[in-house]
């Protein structure tokens, strides 16, 4: 099954997502440093600035995958073929109601 590779559908992203993470978290390490110094008589909290860029860079990175993931439309194999519930909702055993069954109201 080694020549058997599945085809990616949609458009491809590359490194959009990683580079757009770390330029917001550049932008809030720097904020976060500067704002939480307190002045210029205070020493740089550089320590503050770097934790809040990771937790930034995580969080956005996660919700751009989210986002990416979510729109992703299904294949269209789904929904179709053998098995017990082949559509969501459908139940077992039963006869298909696409058409209006005569004599039934």
């Amino acid at each position: 099954m080694a020549g058997t590779q599945r085809k990616p559908t949609g458009p491809d992203y590359g490194n959009v997502p990683v580079i757009a993470s770390g330029v917001i978290a550049a932008f809030v390490a720097i904020t976060t440093a500067v704002v939480s110094t307190g002045g210029a008589e205070n020493e740089f909290r550089w320590q503050l600035g770097l934790a809040a860029g990771c937790i930034a860079f995580i969080v956005c990175l996660a919700t751009f995958s989210l986002m990416i993931l979510a729109g992703k439309p299904n294949p269209d194999s789904m929904g179709h073929g053998s098995g017990v519930n082949r559509r969501f909702g459908a139940e077992p055993d039963a006869r298909e109601r696409d058409q209006e069954e005569p004599g039934k109201d």
